[in-house]
């Protein structure tokens, strides 16, 4: 199975953010860091040592605020508790500006993934969306973790970004293809409700930019992407050969995966059925009991299916029909025949030998493609 832990504390909480996150002073960050082992320690109870974990991400929020020390504690009481797989990918999200100074560290404690936020190249579109630094910021985030022996490196784009042009977009991706990470991650601006950007921007249907010029500036960045050897391997993220993020990759395919600290998501086995949990989203009622859960589904056979389907056509490679047969015990066109079939003559999925995937046209039209396999 898979481990994800969510820090959600972050310097200052960006304009466009709806994550469960926000800023927060040293002892409450403390009282949450304490709060998080005693469920690590609980949750592992559970599990025994013989469900080997093969990823573990460090998300947020901005797990970088906190200090090496925390982040070390934090990462010691999992490898205490579980059985992490040697080859195990091991990742962390940093800021551009809190990340600097702890690479090594980061490095010692285990991690052997980076993901660092940087989003653009332009200091107009950084204080637009209310990030905390600038480019030259990461430039030096970047190369400090390349000097501590980083060999897996993922940064962050954004793309429809108001006022964001062809030009200014290129010169981003330009910037960050020179630097040569391993895995891209190209994110559409999309304007959630309860962030300053909502105020600002109003409730409006698509992106800000429009959805003709967020469309241009998506295929241009795949093209640049993949006219320099990454990978379009789903829809929003590009990887060199063999770096594709193990772990997100998890969360398409449906592996197991537990969920540690506020708000955070489980997708557990309980025989032959799947439980979807998820914590408190509470911070007070998470430090005072960490076990505290919000939500509790045990999904259908149904339900199951239908995330196969909408999850697996993420990625590029599509839905594994021989897997999907060998995991129901049903072909996919037994269940979906005539929608595939129609959407195929709409050109907007591939029927291949073995597998269901989107066309081109089909990723822009990605949410009324998953629609269709959800009754």
């Amino acid at each position: 199975m898979e481990i994800y832990v969510h820090i959600p504390f972050c310097e200052r909480k960006c304009y466009y953010c709806d994550f469960l996150s926000g800023a927060a002073d040293a002892d409450t960050r403390q009282a949450y860091v304490d709060a998080l082992t005693k469920e690590i320690r609980e949750r592992a109870r559970s599990f025994g040592r013989d469900n080997k974990v093969t990823s573990v991400y460090f998300g947020g929020g901005t797990p970088s605020v906190l200090s090496a020390e925390q982040l070390e504690s934090l990462y010691s009481v999992i490898g205490q508790e579980f059985n992490i797989d040697s080859n195990a990918e091991i990742t962390i999200e940093v800021n551009p500006k809190s990340g600097r100074g702890k690479s090594e560290a980061l490095r010692r404690i285990g991690f052997n993934r980076l993901s660092i936020g940087m989003q653009s190249s332009h200091i107009s579109e950084l204080e637009l969306l209310g990030r905390i630094h600038t480019f030259d910021d990461f430039t030096e985030c970047y190369q400090e973790a390349r000097d501590a022996g980083f060999r897996n490196i993922n940064v962050d784009i954004m793309t429809a970004v108001p006022g964001q042009t062809q030009q200014m977009l290129a010169a981003t991706v330009d910037k960050v293809m020179e630097l040569s990470p391993e895995h891209i991650s190209a994110y559409s601006l999309i304007i959630e409700k309860g962030t300053p950007f909502y105020e600002r921007f109003g409730d409006i249907e698509g992106p800000v930019v429009g959805e003709e010029a967020e469309r241009k500036l998506y295929w241009m960045t795949v093209d640049m992407l993949k006219d320099n050897g990454y990978r379009h391997y789903e829809i929003s993220n590009f990887a060199r050969p063999g770096f594709e993020s193990r772990h997100n990759t998890g969360y398409w395919k449906r592996e197991h995966y537990l969920g540690l600290g506020l708000g955070a998501s489980s997708c557990l086995a309980d025989k032959d059925i799947d439980v979807r949990t998820r914590n408190t989203t509470d911070l007070a009622a998470y430090i005072n009991d960490p076990l505290a859960m919000e939500e509790y589904n045990v999904l259908t056979r149904n339900e199951m299916i239908e995330e196969t389907m909408y999850l697996g056509l993420r990625m590029t490679d599509g839905v594994d029909t021989d897997e999907f047969e060998k995991t129901f015990g049903v072909t996919v066109r037994s269940l979906y025949g005539n929608i595939i079939d129609d959407l195929v003559v709409q050109g907007l999925v591939y029927e291949g030998a073995g597998s269901l995937s989107l066309t081109d046209l089909g990723i822009d039209y990605g949410n009324y493609v998953f629609s269709r396999f959800v009754k």
